[in-house]
């Protein structure tokens, strides 16, 4: 079928209006690079959904050679909706389309998944028999395994310099918790940003020799136990692209099962990292075909390897990798935004240009238009606003006034059109605990899964407690645990698993029963049951059982059993073993091995009470719609919400973080080098900018500002131009 035709058929499913003159340059580009800067509310996403149909519906190109990457599981299973339900129109029209272009087989995912998938798919020898470590496994793998982390004297040199982190991320090196986080960030950051190992060996920095040597003692132990994390994964995958094998995929061999790779479509580039620009680079060699679509003014995730000069920069990484022309790049932005009252476009194009750091050179993409206001929403109100009140628990008590008046008067019509932003979600007297109380007050119920209070929830507690009454009856090996902090946790557990048994007479003899049954082993026996399946079998037991219909408290216990699972599968220093089989004590009868129980309480423990948790998220639903939520910023990136409040605008940036000093000292071993114009104080200032960008773009109808009236005086990135007095003679006061 032709343009025009494809055009007509997914009409109906086109946003009103249908597509503007600058996504139809996106969906009608031919051939070699594409870089789309695509701001807020600007429908980025339907623009490369649209492009993919035109790929294959009119171009003819076969859905297996086409890659599409996106940064959440969440995005991927949005975009991989759309587009069935696009085909769907033209395979109702042309059925027999389905057999030969089937949508399904688009590699569709996160960077990582599809590198999970396409070594799996091949058969890569490199990535066989590999377990695929998460954050929280990756994260118990070091602290039990890392010479650096174990042995820290040995790298002292390294931990002196790293000492700024201490301060930063509240971690004592003293520590082991302390030094598993920085170890793990190093290493991560190490592969992601294309650190040249053989150049930091050779350093003359001690430091940075120390690091090499810690880094390479981390992988061999991942090779030795069959290990791989999500940064190790990445840097397989590039490996396997520079195999045959890797070839084939790029390639093809003019089979339908191998066609190659023709198309590579990257959303969210802003938060790409150096090695997966260089994965991305070397998938689209063989066509030059790759398109990347994002806003560097919504960069957020330098803390997990991100750098925004990627997307600034991919003008000069085509003619850096492929010898072509910025002029030969097709540079489409859609600065058009669908989403906010025209006072809200504005106001955000007003506060991404008033401060002198995002002026210079670098800090955006080179001639960068404003946003257009496109929305259909009008009205004369003030659609940018602030609320204030003496002190935050006024002030917190006057939006809870508000959020009830727009309910009740019907201007929105359940809590969650309303969304409360903040940088940090933590339910203390600072952050979010006022405004809990507050909205709790006035009859509203708030949803904020990332409070980090998975560990108080009573189900958790009681769980955790049971399982701990049984492997450790008189907690004798709990007194032996130097960590306060584990104690108090774990005693209050044990406390609150003895309130719930009180009233489960079935609970209360099946830890009973097991605790007679542990008793009588003998010395150093292996039981041939896992702590999963302890777990289970607690759960299995009234009040949990009766608790697992309710969805809150049952997505809260499944996470619980996966975090056990996760620690049972961290190996022992001996390769294929487990940590979830448990032993009996070689020296004291009728007790499971006491070097198991204390490594039970300093490992997994230690990190649950140094960490905290997050309650888990459905995927599938952003906010209950009888729930406020209180999100962060990061939280609500891509989402879009009637009425937001952003709370916390006072952060001065007077000082760079950890993640721009860090790229800072890493930067010199890079193996691709960007000339990165600014000082770890400016990237770290340009990072907040972008926060409250994210924060404030977010608005449909209103964007308000709550602002105690104690930080009215002092500056801070969240107002524009870092100025009070500025942002108070623009945005209105309620």
């Amino acid at each position: 079928m032709d343009l025009n035709e494809f055009m007509e058929i997914i009409h109906p499913m086109l946003p009103s209006g249908g597509l503007d003159e600058n996504q139809m340059n996106v969906v009608i580009h031919g051939q070699g690079p594409l870089w789309v800067i695509a701001g807020p509310g600007s429908g980025k996403t339907e623009t490369l959904v649209i492009r993919t149909l035109k790929l294959i519906f009119v171009d003819n190109v076969n859905p297996k050679s086409i890659v599409i990457t996106t940064f959440t599981e969440k995005a991927a299973k949005n975009i991989k909706d759309r587009i069935s339900n696009y085909a769907y129109l033209i395979y109702q029209k042309y059925p027999e389309l389905q057999r030969n272009l089937d949508v399904n087989d688009i590699y569709i995912g996160t960077l990582h998944s599809l590198c999970n998938q396409i070594m799996l798919e091949y058969r890569y020898p490199g990535y066989e028999n590999y377990r695929l470590m998460d954050d929280i496994e990756q994260y118990l793998f070091v602290h039990e395994h890392s010479d650096a982390v174990k042995h820290h004297h040995k790298y002292q040199d390294m931990w002196n310099h790293f000492k700024y982190l201490e301060n930063k991320w509240n971690r004592s090196f003293n520590s082991r918790w302390g030094r598993t986080q920085v170890a793990t960030t190093l290493f991560n950051r190490i592969v992601e940003y294309l650190i040249d190992i053989e150049e930091l060996k050779q350093s003359d920095e001690k430091w940075a020799v120390q690091l090499a040597d810690a880094y390479e003692n981390y992988v061999q132990l991942l090779e030795i136990h069959h290990r791989c994390d999500f940064s190790h994964l990445q840097k397989k995958f590039l490996e396997f692209l520079n195999t045959k094998l890797g070839e084939l995929f790029i390639k093809g061999d003019g089979s339908l099962r191998h066609p190659g790779i023709s198309h590579v479509l990257v959303d969210e580039y802003q938060d790409t990292n150096p090695i997966q620009e260089a994965i991305y680079f070397k998938m689209a060699e063989n066509t030059h075909n790759l398109c990347v679509v994002g806003d560097d003014d919504q960069a957020l995730y330098r803390f997990r390897g991100g750098t925004v000069e990627c997307m600034v920069n991919f003008g000069n990484a085509c003619h850096r990798e492929w010898g072509i022309t910025l002029e030969r790049v097709n540079t489409v932005f859609l600065n058009n935004n669908y989403r906010s009252h025209r006072e809200i476009v504005n106001y955000c194009n007003k506060f991404i240009t008033s401060f002198p750091v995002m002026q210079k050179i670098g800090a955006r993409v080179k001639d960068k238009p404003e946003l257009n206001p496109k929305s259909d929403i009008s009205g004369n109100y003030p659609a940018v606003a602030y609320i204030t009140g003496r002190t935050i628990e006024e002030t917190a008590n006057n939006f809870a006034n508000f959020v009830r008046y727009l309910l009740d008067e019907g201007v929105v019509s359940k809590p969650s059109d309303c969304a409360l932003l903040m940088k940090s979600v933590r339910e203390n007297r600072n952050w979010a605990e006022p405004f809990k109380k507050a909205l709790n007050k006035v009859g509203i119920e708030v949803y904020n899964p990332r409070s980090r209070k998975f560990l108080e929830q009573e189900e958790v507690m009681a769980a955790l407690g049971a399982f701990i009454t049984i492997i450790d009856p008189k907690q004798n090996a709990l007194r032996k645990v130097c960590n306060e902090n584990i104690q108090r946790l774990v005693n209050r557990w044990v406390d609150t698993y003895r309130n719930v048994a009180s009233e489960s007479p079935e609970l209360r003899k099946y830890v009973d029963c097991s605790i007679k049954s542990i008793a009588k082993r003998n010395l150093g026996e292996r039981l041939n049951i896992n702590i999963s399946e302890i777990l289970y079998r607690i759960l299995a037991h009234p009040p949990f059982s009766d608790w697992l219909d309710d969805p809150e408290r049952s997505y809260r216990l499944g996470k619980l059993t996966q975090l056990f699972e996760k620690y049972s599968s961290i190996p022992y220093d001996t390769p294929g073993s487990t940590r979830g089989l448990l032993k009996m004590s070689s020296k004291n009868n009728g007790e499971i091995s006491f070097r198991w129980r204390q490594n039970f309480y300093n490992s997994f423990i230690g990190l649950l009470s140094t960490e905290g948790l997050n309650d888990p998220e459905d995927e599938e639903i952003i906010c209950p719609p009888d729930r406020l939520p209180i999100m962060t910023i990061h939280q609500a990136k891509g989402l879009e919400f009637p009425f937001v409040f952003v709370y916390g605008l006072r952060l001065k940036g007077d000082k760079p973080n950890e993640s721009a000093i860090i790229e800072e000292d890493l930067y010199k071993y890079r193996k691709i080098k960007y000339s990165i114009n600014f000082t770890p104080l400016e990237r770290t200032q340009q990072d907040l900018i972008r926060l409250y960008y994210v924060a404030y773009s977010r608005a449909k109808y209103a964007l308000i500002h709550l602002v105690p009236r104690n930080h009215m005086g002092s500056k801070g990135f969240g107002f524009i131009g870092n100025n009070f007095s500025l942002f108070s003679a623009i945005v209105k006061k309620i």
